[in-house]
């Protein structure tokens, strides 16, 4: 549809119903395992037939139903972003030091403006702490050349608003032009901004180049300033910020999987919850963080690693974000005392294991060896599952219920989903040179 063929039929609703004469024939475990299976390819029914009704209304007529399954990260009050706070930190820097700098030095280039400036910058850097200073340096220079150029030359042959009008029109056009591209929008409101105060137009204009000199000679202290502060409060370079936001992923990770071994009947504190729903939000936004940091990493300095390997990483941490974020769903949801007293022993071995395995990739990313991770998950599940298996059919009938068998298979398949992430990210991450990654360079 989205490349131009036409609709010729209509999806169809399926019940998929099950047949409950060969559903008595399977043993307990594989019953719960078709119960689940049929739940989850309804789901999918659910998400396609939105996404179906959602490419009609872009194609033309029609009405796409909100969806109310799209999830959502766990909100708090003063529930903190490390990294909006470290921007803010930096941000308040530059403001000070445009300020100490226009009090202690006497007759600074740009006066006033040297503190606007720097503020304007200043918050575009906080809000994209990707982009490099030296970025600014030609969009910075080009604008005030053009600036200058109309001010000096063009301006001063003007005698009425007929003939300023259309200058105005066409400057305006042609930086607009010129940095049309979403990524060139600081460019253009850099052009913008310099055209505007460098044309100073008043109902009594006077032109004097004094005003062109003070105001070039304003950006240096300005980059100077951003130079100052680009490693303030933590380093700028993506490889260092990736490996950062790496670390903190899996520290979160490995939090959250402690949580899970405590004992349900203690009521968590006000301070666990809060530090519970800080880790949950860190594992929802880091790799989207990451994603953004990805394209900004130096490919000729990180020789031997290519984006493509960045970005599968990326996207095997974003299915293990969603995998343990239906682990802990998964570990709310009530189940049968009898299956937990016999499995206990064997649930508290998987999550010391993952545990040990989070905190050594939150010091190492590398340290996840894929073969070895793998028979070791491999070897787990599988006795998970026999024993679960085992523990089913033992069971006396009516001693448990659809609803427990049903909830014990979907927190088994949590379990397999994280332990089936975990090995997929080794494989990615064993492609990569973490070790040069961590050598010091002049950026």
């Amino acid at each position: 549809m989205l490349g131009g063929d036409t609709l010729e039929q209509a999806p169809q609703t399926m019940t998929l119903s099950l047949d409950k004469d060969a559903l008595r024939n399977l043993s307990h475990f594989k019953q719960a395992a078709l119960v689940v299976a049929r739940q989850r390819m309804l789901h999918l029914e659910q998400l396609s037939r939105s996404l179906f009704e959602v490419v009609i209304e872009l194609k033309g007529p029609g009405t796409a139903s909100a969806s109310t399954e799209a999830p959502r990260v766990a909100a708090a009050l003063l529930l903190p972003d490390l990294d909006r706070l470290a921007n803010v930190v930096r941000y308040i820097i530059i403001i000070w030091l445009a300020w100490l700098a226009l009090i202690y030095v006497n007759d600074i280039p740009g006066g006033a403006g040297l503190v606007s400036f720097a503020g304007a910058l200043g918050i575009a850097i906080a809000n994209m702490p990707q982009l490099p200073v030296s970025k600014l340096f030609m969009p910075a220079a080009s604008s005030v050349l053009f600036a200058a150029t109309l001010y000096i030359f063009v301006m001063p042959q003007l005698s009425s608003f007929m003939a300023l009008g259309p200058l105005i029109f066409a400057a305006t056009f042609v930086i607009c032009y010129l940095y049309a591209d979403p990524r060139q929008m600081l460019g253009r409101a850099l052009g913008l901004a310099m055209f505007v105060v460098i044309a100073s137009i008043s109902n009594e204009q006077t032109y004097n180049f004094l005003s062109v000199a003070n105001t070039a000679m304003m950006f240096p202290l300005i980059f100077l300033i951003l130079v100052i502060t680009a490693y303030i409060p933590v380093s700028p370079r993506p490889e260092r910020a990736f490996l950062r936001l790496l670390g903190r992923y899996f520290r979160s990770s490995e939090y959250l999987m402690s949580t899970m071994r405590s004992n349900p009947a203690n009521a968590a504190t006000r301070l666990e919850r809060w530090k519970k729903a800080f880790h949950e939000r860190e594992l929802a936004t880091l790799p989207a963080k990451l994603g953004s940091w990805a394209p900004h990493l130096d490919n000729w300095a990180l020789s031997g690693t290519s984006a493509a390997q960045v970005q599968t990483l990326v996207t095997r941490l974003q299915s293990l974000t969603y995998r343990m974020q239906q682990l802990l769903r998964e570990g709310n949801t009530p189940q049968a005392p009898l299956l937990v007293q016999n499995l206990l022993t064997d649930f508290q071995a998987w999550h010391t294991g993952v545990q040990e395995t989070f905190q050594r990739l939150s010091g190492n990313p590398a340290s996840g060896e894929q073969q070895a991770l793998r028979s070791r998950v491999t070897d787990t599940v599988n006795h998970m599952e026999q024993r679960i298996a085992e523990t089913l059919n033992n069971t006396a009938a009516g001693q448990l219920s659809d609803r427990d068998e049903e909830n014990f298979y979907r927190l088994l398949g949590a379990y397999r989903g994280v332990s089936e992430a975990l090995v997929d990210y080794a494989s990615s991450n064993s492609d990569i040179d973490w070790a040069q990654w961590r050598e010091e360079r002049f950026a």
